[in-house]
This record gives C-alpha cells, sequence and structure tokens, in this order.
C-alpha cells in the first residue's frame, strides 16, 4: 500500500506520513502534482490535513474512496522499520481496515494496531501512535 498526502502539506504531515510507513512497512511517496488518478493502480491512503496536521485518512481502492476516517493524531515517539503489524479489534472498523489494506487481525506480532474507539499503533507494548476517530465513512460495515 501506498501513502501520500495532499500535493503541499505541511512538515508535520510529512513526517507523521514516514513514521506511519515505517511502522506499517507500507511506502510513502511524495505527491507533488501528481493527481489522485496517477496512484490509482495499487490501494493508497491519502492522509488530509486539518490546521496543518494530519486530520483525515482516505483508503483508495482501484481510485475510488471506500473509507474515510478523521481523527485526531499523537506521535509519542520514534520507531524504525520492521516487521508488518497486525489489527486487534473486533469491531466493523477493524474488519474494514483489515480488508483494505491485507493486515491480519490476530496476535504475534511485535507491532500492533488496536481498533476500538481510537486506532492505537503499539510497538513491543508501548504505544507509539493514536488516532481519536472522529468519524467513519464508507462503503464498508463501520
Amino acid at each position: 500500500m501506498i501513502i501520500t498526502t495532499a500535493r503541499k502539506p505541511s512538515s508535520k504531515t510529512r513526517i507523521f506520513c514516514k513514521h506511519l510507513g515505517r511502522f506499517t512497512g507500507w511506502t510513502y511517496v511524495t505527491r507533488g502534482k501528481s493527481s489522485l488518478q496517477d496512484l490509482a493502480d495499487e490501494p493508497f491512503l491519502l492522509v488530509g490535513e486539518y490546521k496543518g496536521n494530519p486530520g483525515s485518512f482516505s483508503f483508495f481502492l482501484n481510485g475510488k474512496c471506500v473509507l474515510s476516517i478523521r481523527a485526531n493524531v499523537s506521535l509519542d515517539k520514534d520507531i524504525g522499520g520492521g516487521f508488518e503489524p497486525v489489527i486487534k479489534g473486533n469491531i466493523p472498523l477493524a474488519l474494514d481496515i483489515s480488508k483494505i489494506t491485507g493486515l491480519k487481525i490476530g496476535e504475534g506480532s511485535e507491532r500492533v494496531i488496536k481498533i476500538d474507539e481510537n486506532i492505537e499503533f503499539t510497538f513491543e507494548g508501548k504505544s507509539y501512535l493514536k488516532l481519536r476517530v472522529l468519524d467513519v465513512r464508507g462503503e464498508g460495515s463501520a
């Protein structure tokens, strides 16, 4: 999966996308003047901004937005690359994100994405990144 941003992202958003890419193993691509259609060949995540901070997460499959999440973001610490994370949660949003991203639901990784009323990225049991979910839209059951 590819992670990209709006055309002129703030430095906070660029840094966030790089951290998210390292955590998930996804590729961060600077968008520049590229249109969304240029990225439509493979699944991608478009990270939008609210007041200069990452604030919206739109998942695209085949060039169509299938899930959109609005959230407040807090980054707790730096992390390097590593193993693919797993998703932990049994709510519809966890299932939708698993389907879209291809990440497995379950245990067995030092990197876990816990999904309930919030989305928390943990590394070795310690919080790395938190999203306070404000709104969810999409074709899935969330």
